[in-house]
């Protein structure tokens, strides 16, 4: 099945499209990592000729309409069959739940705000790409979720409009960086014109009066989403944990890491890709 062909349906019910045994196997091989990258790569490309998706499939006992030919969070949940950010959620887990608030910034197809929500937080996802958004709302359907408030716009700064720029094998990795459309995450990009509003902004908007847990993954602009929110909102605003991708970290603007330590945040944990920071009282 070419590019052009993928089908995006929000529509039809959970459970219309079956992942059957050839597609699980096929996704695996794909994400074999003990063949070298290159040849994953080509693999991967062969596999999403044939097996783009959609196809529907719960993992961690939550239920999602993937499209694996399209995004990475989608491939790695097909060839698993579990969430890719299990150590992220067991780090986040005691944080949240009924009467706690999780701001998902970021929120790609869902796998932290569905987990968050499903644990009874009360959940705010923001997600710049419309596209994804859409498959978000999707996932928070399916899974009977009534505690999740969807913002389809980006985080930065200030109020402006700013060219997204996406990437057809891996939508979940949109960036408003366009120095890291090149080198090693050179492909096929393109740029779509997105709002973008300070989280500041965003949080009077939604009425929030506390945040229990902030992640923040917008691959290398999470500075800008962050540093100006800790400058600008009231204390009694500032989350009480934060999770934050770092493996952008090169393409910051500023070093978000030093203050966060000056504002009084102490790192409780980290992953391959993300830490884990704690205000303390």
């Amino acid at each position: 099945m070419s590019e052009a062909m993928t089908l995006l349906d929000t529509r039809s019910p959970f459970g219309t499209y079956k992942a059957e045994r050839m597609v699980r196997a096929a996704w695996r091989l794909a994400d074999r990592h003990d063949l070298s990258k290159s040849l994953r790569k080509r693999i991967r490309a062969l596999v999403a000729r044939f097996f783009r998706g959609p196809y529907d499939l719960e993992a961690d006992g939550l239920k999602f309409r993937i499209y694996p030919g399209e995004n990475y969070d989608d491939r790695k949940i097909l060839a698993k069959g579990r969430l890719p950010e299990r150590e992220e959620h067991r780090l986040i887990e005691p944080y949240l739940g009924p009467g706690k608030v999780f701001v998902d910034v970021g929120a790609n197809i869902g796998s932290y705000s569905v987990f968050a929500a499903g644990l009874g937080a009360d959940v705010l996802s923001v997600e710049a790409n419309p596209q994804t958004a859409d498959k978000l709302s999707f996932n928070v359907r399916a899974n009977d979720l009534k505690n999740v408030r969807i913002v389809n716009t980006a985080v930065g700064p200030r109020e402006d409009t700013m060219p997204l720029w996406l990437e057809p094998s891996n939508c979940g990795f949109a960036t408003l960086v366009k120095d890291l459309t090149t080198g090693e995450w050179a492909g096929d990009w393109s740029p779509t014109f997105v709002k973008v509003v300070p989280l500041t902004v965003l949080a009077d908007d939604e009425n929030l009066g506390r945040i229990d847990v902030l992640k923040v993954d917008v691959e290398g602009f999470e500075d800008r989403v962050l540093l100006p929110f800790l400058r600008h909102a009231e204390r009694s605003l500032w989350p009480r944990v934060i999770l934050l991708e770092t493996n952008c970290r090169p393409y910051w603007s500023e070093d978000c890491l030093p203050e966060l330590a000056s504002r009084g945040y102490k790192v409780t944990g980290q992953t391959n890709d993300n830490m884990i920071f704690e205000l303390e009282n």
